[in-house]
Formats: C-alpha cells, sequence, structure tokens
C-alpha cells in the first residue's frame, strides 16, 4: 500500500509491493483461466445433453467426451503446476493441508460405504457423491487454514 504523507502526496509502490501485486494478478489470472475451462465444459455438457435424461446421465458423442476429458486433464494437471509456481509457502500450506483432508475422509469414508453397500444396508457407493464429498472437505480445510 503505498503511503500518504501529511500533504496527501503518496510515495511511489515499493519492489516487494510490486512483486506482491504482480504475484496476486497473476494467481488471478490462473485462476480466471481455471473457471474459463469449467464453464466451457459445463457449456458444452448442457448443449450436448439428451432430452429427458437426468443430472449427468445419458451418453454424449465420443469425441465431446474425449475433448472434455483432454480439457479436464490439462486443466487439472497443468493448472495445478501453474498454479503451484506461483504461490507461497503459506499458500501452499494450506493447499496441501486441504487436499490431504479431502482425500483422507474419502479413502476413509469409501471402504465403510462400499461394506455397507455389500451387506445390502446401504445404496451402492456413488463416485458423484464421492467427488463432490472430497471437493467440498477440500475446500474447507484450505479456507480453515488459509483464514484460521
Amino acid at each position: 500500500m503505498a503511503k500518504v504523507d501529511q500533504a496527501g502526496a503518496s510515495e511511489a509502490p515499493g519492489a516487494g509491493e510490486m512483486l506482491e501485486r504482480r504475484q496476486r494478478n497473476r494467481q488471478a489470472l490462473i485462476l480466471s483461466v481455471l473457471m474459463l475451462a469449467g464453464g466451457i465444459t459445463g457449456l458444452v455438457l448442457a448443449l450436448t445433453e439428451q432430452e429427458g435424461a437426468g443430472y449427468f446421465q445419458g451418453a454424449i458423442p465420443a469425441g465431446v467426451a474425449i475433448a472434455l476429458t483432454i480439457l479436464w486433464l490439462v486443466s487439472v494437471i497443468g493448472g495445478s503446476i501453474w498454479y503451484m509456481r506461483h504461490i507461497d509457502e503459506i499458500e501452499m500450506a494450506a493447499q496441501i493441508w486441504g487436499t490431504a483432508l479431502g482425500g483422507s475422509v474419502v479413502l476413509t469414508l469409501y471402504p465403510a460405504w462400499l461394506l455397507l453397500w455389500r451387506g445390502q444396508l446401504v445404496p451402492e457407493p456413488n463416485a458423484h457423491i464421492l467427488f463432490a464429498l472430497l471437493f467440498i472437505v477440500m475446500l474447507g480445510g484450505y479456507l480453515a487454514k488459509k483464514f484460521r
């Protein structure tokens, strides 16, 4: 933040402030590109949705499936590498904590759900629910660590 003297004139931002601003802008660019990839995926899935099919049900054209799979893999792998190269150690620790927490929850609950399903006590494990749970717990763990 620029300093202001008594007369209201401000000093030029220092080198550290400029570096922090550039890093924040890079992070915003990375997240914007990844959100755009997610938006493209959602749009394409909506446009190719079969009438009468439920949410994430029904077939999509093979070419669309391949293209969206490539977009997903490039976004997740490339975006993670790109993002991790431009964050500090505090942000990295929060990301790792959230990821480890989410993975631990899914690795703990899936076998229990599977065993209960095999005993005919609960419905079959659902990948969509597990993925959503993973994402929600990862985000919650990240936010708890970041803003604690």
